[in-house]
Formats: C-alpha cells, structure tokens, sequence
C-alpha cells in the first residue's frame, strides 16, 4: 500500500527528462507485449479496482490487450517512471505534476480525465484533538501524500482559503500513504491526515479517530479535475488501438463497479486482499459516483493552469495552448 507527495516534485521532473538528454527512449511494449502501466496505489478504489475489475472480467481480453501494473508511489515518482521509459500509461496522476512535467518538455500526452473532485478523500484527527473543525486546522501540520498529488494540491488550496480568512495558515506535510499518515498522526507528527476509503472507517467508528472534513469541502475543488491518466508519445503513436483498448476497458470496468456493486467488492476485497469487513468495504461506494469517475471531461483546466503558478509548480504560466498539445482526447471511447 503506496501512495505520497512536496515541493520537490518540479526538480525531481527535471532530474529525470535532464538524466535522459531530452533523448526518445525505445517503446518496449510493441505488438502483442503487455502494456505496462502504472498505478499509485494497490487498494485505492478508483485506480486499483478498475484495473482488477477489467483483468477479472476479461475487458482488457475483450479490447485485445495483457496488462502488467507496475505499482509505484504517486504524483511525481510515476512522471518519472513515464519519463525512463519504464511504463506506458500511467493513471491516477495528480494534474499539477502532470502539467510541470509537460512544461519541461517531457514526452507524455494526457489521454483521459481520472478523477474529478475529491469527494473521496477525507482529513481526520485523534479523537481526544481539540482539532473538530476546519478551522481548527490553523497553524496546524496537515498531511499529503505526495507533490504535485491531488491531495497535495488540496492542503494548498485550503492553505489559500484560510490565507483569505486572515487565519494562520496551515502546514501542509508531506506524509505518504493512508497507513503511514495514519501512524504520523497517531504519534503527534502531523495533525491531521488524509486517508480514502475503506481505509479507517473502522477506527472512525472505533472513535479512536475524529473526520474532519471531505476533500470536496475546500471550496473551489468539486468541480476540478484533479487526476489524471496519460500515456507514453511513443507509445501512443506506435499502439494507438492498444491506447484505445485499454481506455475502453477502463470504461467498461467503472460501468461495472457501479452497477454490480456485490461482485466489484468481491473482486476488490479478492485482489486488494483487504482486511475489512464486505460490510466496511461496501462503505466507499458512498465516497465516489460513476460522474467523478468519469473519463471526460478534463474540468477547470484554466483554474489547474493558474494554480500550477500559483503553488510553483511552474516557473511561468503555460498557456491553454500548449496544454493542448500535451494531450490528446481523440483515444477515448466514443
């Protein structure tokens, strides 16, 4: 269970397009080979489960393609997987990350929206914290998993609204996957930490821990694409159906997870080799929607464009323009 993100993300980009030239790597996965795709997480709901779902119900059989994931830490360490040629698609990246590493020119194109929204993160405290509210967060460490991650470009932007509050902002700190925000939190190294479900729902019903808020609570973010999926140029020019394919399939999956809800956790619980209850597990269908999951549209990407200077994650704005060229809708199922 991965998952992480800070302010380094823009140098840990650069380092990796600098190690490599600016040179083409070879695409490895040609023809019939598997494609090689990258995951931030091996339990998350939307990124974990489509995948298991489409592997157990044959749809990356039907769309003629083998998938080999490559789980990783998100936001910046998938970029520079992507960049070393070490993956093919890569989903579930945050947008900031994706978009400083398009203004560096590394060879990447944006393929589908993820997720929109982050109604399916939330920030809890120890129970006995004074922390209850929001507001309470003032002055406080707040965690994030990885730079340039959804969740990272959340704790900014609330960092900005209590800015505009005239409060003492709070410290947003990098901390890593739930379980390890969990640990942070629970030993006073950080405030308050993020986690998805079906990860600590229990010890919030326990009460050992208090829920604070939801990501969709920060204003401004509801209707913002946050993650997104994209996949290698070569790759794409060399097996535009294998792109095809694998976005159909995605498809497919989601369609499933909403509509076979009993089976979806069957395969999550299977795979995931989660510990909860079904009961528990069954939960975090009440944190996400088929909508949020949606591969398109790519929402609020002027917004995105001038957070990304806003947080310094560019050095100067990148135009509507040229995120244009960095990505490509044209592969999505019709």
């Amino acid at each position: 269970m991965r998952a992480a993100w800070h302010k380094t993300v823009p140098i840990l980009i650069f380092g990796a397009i600098c190690v490599f030239g600016g040179r083409t790597l070879p695409v490895q996965a040609q023809g019939n080979d598997p494609i090689r795709v990258v995951l931030p997480h091996k339990v998350l709901f939307d990124i974990a489960l489509p995948f298991y779902v489409a592997t157990d119900k044959g749809f990356y059989d039907k769309a003629g393609i083998r998938v080999n994931p490559i789980f990783a830490r998100g936001g910046g360490d998938q970029v520079q997987i992507m960049v070393a040629g070490d993956a093919d698609i890569a989903t579930g990246v945050g947008l900031l990350a994706t978009i400083s590493a398009l203004e560096k020119g590394a060879p990447l194109k944006i393929v589908s929206a993820e997720a929109r929204g982050l109604s399916d993160v939330f920030w809890y405290a120890k129970a006995d914290s004074p922390i209850k509210r929001i507001e309470d967060l003032a002055g406080k460490k707040i965690g994030f998993s990885n730079p340039g991650s959804s969740s990272h470009m959340a704790t900014l932007v609330l960092a900005e609204w209590f800015k505009s509050k005239k409060l003492k902002e709070p410290e947003p700190t990098a901390a890593g996957s739930p379980p390890e925000q969990f640990t942070a939190v629970m030993t006073g190294q950080i405030d308050a930490g993020w986690s998805t479900p079906p990860f600590f729902l229990d010890e919030i019903e326990k009460k050992n821990i208090r829920l604070i808020f939801g990501g969709n609570e920060i204003p401004g973010l509801s209707e913002l694409t946050l993650r997104v999926n994209f996949g290698r140029t070569e790759f794409i020019k060399a097996r535009p159906d294998a792109m095809r394919g694998f976005l159909r399939a995605t498809q497919e999956a989601i369609k499933f997870i909403f509509t076979q809800q009993e089976e979806a956790a069957k395969i999550w619980i299977k795979n995931a080799e989660l510990k909860e209850s079904p009961a528990l597990v069954k939960q975090a269908w009440k944190f996400y929607s088929a909508e949020g999951m949606a591969l398109s549209p790519l929402a609020g990407v002027d917004q995105s464009l001038a957070d990304a200077v806003k947080f310094k994650f560019l050095k100067k704005p990148f135009s509507r323009e040229d995120f244009n060229r960095g990505a490509d809708l044209s592969f999505l199922p019709k």
